[in-house]
């Protein structure tokens, strides 16, 4: 029924890259290699504090794949989510009011 992983978008900016740049992908290891230095969930262990994080299960962009990755590495004592289901990389119903409570109670 859901398909977790909806990374079709992602990478569009890597496709073309390699479309005009190196369209052989020779340089490949070497693209892939720096981009890991810059992977949020290489740096969310250093989040030690109250977190709250919202996902569209939905999300093509920033997949929820990727997402969980970070979320479950960050070390803060306590750490929220807030799913939702049917929406992607869009605005959500209701979050701000959430992330304005989330930031009062703080």
């Amino acid at each position: 029924m859901w398909e977790i992983d909806l990374a079709k978008d992602a990478y569009d900016e890597l496709k073309t890259y390699f479309r005009l740049f190196d369209p052989l992908h020779n340089r490949e290891e070497e693209i892939f290699t720096k981009l890991g230095y810059i992977d949020v969930q290489f740096l969310a262990p250093r989040i030690k504090a109250e977190t709250m994080m919202t996902v569209g299960l939905m999300d093509t962009v920033c997949p929820p794949s990727s997402q969980f990755a970070a979320y479950n590495k960050i070390q803060g004592e306590e750490v929220r989510s807030c799913f939702y289901p049917d929406f992607g990389h869009e605005g959500l119903p209701g979050v701000n009011d959430k992330i304005f409570k989330f930031m009062a109670g703080l």
